[in-house]
């Protein structure tokens, strides 16, 4: 897999020490492509042993600003799975979409795999993959500190971490969806379904305009 701006990373088993000489190098690109996807230093700090100032100073040479500043944890559960002021039902889809990108990732090998590399080759196939959407509808997509937070909240990130989101299977156009666990299950209809309808709906009014806008026939 390849970091976001075509920066490829070798894969690093879950066991790996940064210190050891022969994972030094993959650490570092790893840390590279955190800072070429925008991820905030404590997320960066986090998965690679790399002191803070030469954080800021990868920042400043790879992408000539300061990093993100900021809680690396914004929004709650809610924020990835319910719609809201600033998200809708696609935003649902987005995050499901980056969630199974990151579980693919996972079953590429059976040695376990760093987190925190793991998150980044998530992220870029994730890229790939909604691209073409991103640019022809204009919608929403994660950044790499969103990817973080979703992670988190679906316990992703910590042995044995607590799950707030999990993944739901529609039966009827049977995509996955993102649901909160401490939610009401049958208040969480699946998204693609409620803009397949939308749109249905939009469609129909269409419709029933361009009929009424019709002359009456003589």
């Amino acid at each position: 897999p390849e970091a976001p701006q075509g920066r490829r990373v070798k894969p690093i088993p879950a066991d790996a020490d940064p210190t050891d000489p022969r994972w030094e190098s993959a650490f570092l690109d790893l840390a590279q492509g955190l800072v070429l996807a925008g991820a905030k230093i404590r997320i960066i700090n986090r998965f690679v042993d790399i002191p803070v100032t030469k954080i800021r100073r990868m920042y400043r040479v790879l992408r000539d600003m300061d990093p993100p500043s900021g809680p690396i944890l914004q929004g709650n559960a809610r924020f990835f799975a319910m719609p809201g002021k600033h998200t809708s039902e696609a935003w649902n889809f987005q995050c499901s979409i980056f969630l199974g990108c990151y579980e693919r990732i996972g079953n590429i090998t059976d040695v376990s795999l760093h987190r925190g590399w793991r998150m980044l080759a998530a992220f870029s196939v994730y890229l790939s993959l909604t691209d073409k959407l991103s640019r022809d509808t204009g919608v929403k997509r994660l950044d790499i500190n969103h990817a973080y937070a979703l992670l988190t909240h679906c316990g992703f990130l910590e042995a044995g971490g607590k799950s707030e989101l999990q993944r739901q299977e529609c039966p009827v156009c049977l995509m996955s969806y993102l649901v909160v666990t401490t939610e009401r299950l049958d208040l969480q209809g699946c998204p693609i379904c409620a803009m397949n309808a939308n749109s249905v709906r939009l469609a129909q009014q269409g419709v029933d305009s361009a009929l009424r806008a019709q002359p009456p026939k003589a």
